[in-house]
């Protein structure tokens, strides 16, 4: 049989396709997603937190900027400042969780489909940590803080316990805490060690998301963004950025939301 040039093979295959009427390109599904966790994930700018909100949700916190860049069809947002492991996945008294004396995990269900989550640095201590940064450490600290890090793990578990029940279906992006501190920063007292437990808190976070298949995020470049540095992602007072003191700025929020987004892909 004789050979027909390339050419005339390929002008043949793309007539032939040309025949053939295209399938039509799916609708995305409408997303369902929802925001758990505690202060990190909450308080943004000052100036846009409403007064009256006892949680301290901010406008520019990262579940919210998140949720306008997904275009989410709902979004609910249980974070809450002050917020424990138990706030997220148990029944409580304390009233720091998505309604009065439920959990955090009561706003999801079968139809969630985006779960973010920022929660485990209050069950180590974390404000009492912070009074480090004016003077040294009280004394009890270390061996305090060391205990709760050896129980944060079983606590996560359970969280995730708690997410898989309700929302089994639910991809988690479990986000990591921007450092306050790292080794440029030589005028706090005890930076060393503080900056240590925040990698340490990190690192059983990233541990549980993997253990349970959800994704830890955490933005590119932080310890270049700490509070030493001339463009912070989280601040020790607040008074330059707007921010809440020893919490994410604007900036620091958006670094997030865009982090979790391209996980997100």
């Amino acid at each position: 049989m004789r050979r027909l040039p390339l050419a005339v093979l390929v002008v043949a295959a793309l007539t032939g396709c040309s025949s053939t009427s295209a399938e039509p390109i799916p609708e995305p599904e409408p997303l369902n997603y929802a925001a758990l966790g505690d202060s990190y994930a909450a308080m943004g700018s000052r100036a846009a937190t409403a007064d009256d909100d006892p949680c301290m949700v901010a406008e520019d916190s990262y579940p919210v900027l998140l949720a306008e860049e997904l275009d989410a069809a709902q979004f609910t947002i249980a974070t809450c400042q002050g917020a424990v492991t138990a706030d997220v996945g148990e029944k409580t008294a304390s009233g720091t969780a998505a309604s009065e004396g439920s959990p955090q995990v009561a706003a999801l269900g079968e139809e969630t489909d985006l779960v973010t989550l920022s929660i485990g640095g209050n069950d180590v201590s974390f404000i009492d940590m912070t009074r480090c940064f004016e003077n040294a450490c009280p004394a009890g600290l270390r061996e305090k803080v060391a205990g709760e890090l050896g129980e944060l793990p079983a606590r996560l578990d359970d969280v995730y316990a708690a997410i898989e029940q309700q929302a089994p279906d639910a991809q988690v992006f479990a986000t990591g805490y921007l450092p306050l501190l790292n080794e440029g920063c030589t005028n706090v007292p005890d930076a060393a060690w503080l900056a240590e437990q925040i990698n340490r808190i990190n690192g059983e976070v990233r541990a549980a998301a993997e253990r349970h298949g959800a994704t830890y995020v955490m933005p590119a470049g932080v310890e270049e963004h700490t509070g030493c540095s001339a463009e912070p992602w989280v601040d020790f007072t607040g008074e330059a950025t707007g921010s809440y003191p020893m919490h994410p700025t604007a900036a620091g929020q958006h670094a997030m939301a865009e982090a979790i987004a391209a996980a997100v892909g």
